[in-house]
């Protein structure tokens, strides 16, 4: 079944939406940079020795590479241990990754109402063609039987419910659904 038939871009994600989603994505570009940088520049034990021995080539071509010593010296104050090697860098980055879900918290509200958007669209959809054909059936003297078109419908109602009732963690659940861009993907 063709849900472009359906499903209109236009008629789902509007462009009011596309422009809001952009925004509270666009407020966390600074601690995504920082995130990637300490990503970077914090290895983790079982990378430490190989990142020491890089960053020894490259400081013994330029010893006045300033940016170079700071990231040496980073990688030297990081632990060796492989038990804990990774200790420094989660909980840093557990922080940064805690703020970016906070400023991301809007986005919920807008794929939400995208979502029920959809959701409309596709109950008068399978309104309209069960009718249709509970009509054509009555009208022939046969028992009803849903298609596979009400039936596709009806899957894809469920599916829809689902994903607008799908809570975040900011809401009990244990994860979060996926990121906004793969949950509309259909109408970007």
């Amino acid at each position: 079944m063709s849900w472009l038939n359906i499903f209109k871009k236009g008629d789902i994600l509007t462009q009011g939406d596309r422009e809001e989603l952009a925004r509270i994505e666009d407020s966390t570009a600074e601690i995504r940079k920082v995130s990637e940088k300490i990503n970077r520049d914090w290895c983790t034990a079982p990378e430490r020795s190989e990142r020491l021995r890089e960053l020894g080539v490259k400081l013994a071509e330029n010893p006045n590479d300033q940016e170079v010593f700071d990231r040496l010296t980073i990688t030297a104050m990081m632990p060796s241990s492989l038990q804990n090697g990774y200790q420094h860098r989660d909980i840093v980055l557990g922080v940064l990754g805690a703020k970016i879900e906070e400023l991301l918290r809007p986005s919920v509200v807008v794929v939400r109402r995208v979502l029920q958007r959809a959701l409309d669209i596709a109950e008068s959809e399978l309104r309209k063609v069960e009718s249709k054909e509970k009509k054509e059936a009555e009208s022939e003297g046969f028992a009803y039987s849903p298609s596979g078109r009400v039936q596709a419908l009806q899957g894809r109602i469920l599916s829809l419910r689902n994903e607008i009732a799908s809570k975040y963690a900011f809401e009990g659940a244990i994860q979060n659904p996926s990121h906004w861009r793969e949950r509309l993907r259909e109408w970007l």
